[in-house]
């Protein structure tokens, strides 16, 4: 009965990371919507699920007649199926505590403004007007999220900030040096979900500010990305500025 079930299990994990694939790489391609896609993934992981109770049963039934090449696919399947299944609970156990939030800022009071960004969107994605209720919640599961003040010059600043941002991958979509504003279009790095920047640039006192906001285009939750993106930004442009002596590091 083995070699009748063997192929079956393996015909259906195969099928499992079709599907997976599929729906990550259709996203990133662009000829499957988000929602469409997180639909996909979930039923991946309910057939993983019980494609993993299925392969224990396979191996009970069949003990007597399998042989031990025969026991190690099973068990092989079972891993695997189990593997990808809890990968993917645990992803939303952690990201179900996080708030309905896609619009991330350094700045409360006066929010970087999307200048060119605008025309880029389209008219089905959220709207870039920022929304003043956002950021009590986001003060109270971001509150590391804070503007970055520099002793620098600042011409040496903006480059600096244009430098890092074309080596972190993002697409430059608009610089102006004089008003210290970049613009860049980033992405998530499994879906490749497009999430808007801006970057802004003022002198303070002897010093430069260096403020930036992060916007996701769709979705009611960006499960944390603006915030780690600005967090671990700013953060690479503190070390380029003000580089660590050996053996020091600015993170945490």
């Amino acid at each position: 009965m083995s070699r009748y079930i063997s192929p079956v299990l393996y015909i259906l994990l195969m099928l499992v990371g079709c599907v997976a694939f599929v729906a990550i790489a259709g996203v990133r391609v662009g000829f499957i919507e988000p929602s469409t896609a997180f639909s996909m993934l979930r039923k991946t992981v309910y057939a993983a699920l019980v494609l993993t109770v299925l392969t224990i049963a396979s191996l009970a039934v069949c003990r007597k007649e399998c042989n031990p090449s025969g026991r190690r696919f099973f068990i092989l399947v079972g891993i695997i199926s189990f593997i990808y299944s809890m990968m993917w609970v645990a992803v939303y156990m952690q990201k179900s505590k996080l708030p309905d939030l896609y619009d991330i800022t350094t700045d409360f009071t006066t929010p970087p403004s999307f200048i060119n960004i605008n025309y880029v969107r389209k008219a089905s994605e959220h709207s870039l007007s920022y929304n003043p209720e956002w950021a009590e919640v986001q003060q109270k599961y971001y509150p590391n999220v804070k503007p970055l003040v520099v002793d620098a010059d600042f011409k040496q600043v903006y480059i600096e900030t244009l430098t890092l941002a074309r080596d972190s991958g993002w697409d430059i979509v608009s610089q102006y040096p004089s008003a210290g504003v970049i613009e860049a279009t980033a992405r998530t790095p499994l879906f490749g979900l497009r999430n808007d920047v801006v970057l802004r640039l003022v002198r303070r006192e002897g010093m430069v500010r260096v403020d930036m906001r992060s916007c996701s285009r769709t979705g009611k939750s960006d499960h944390g990305e603006n915030a780690e993106r600005i967090k671990h930004f700013l953060s690479d442009l503190n070390a380029r500025l003000n580089p660590a002596p050996m053996g020091v590091s600015y993170r945490n």
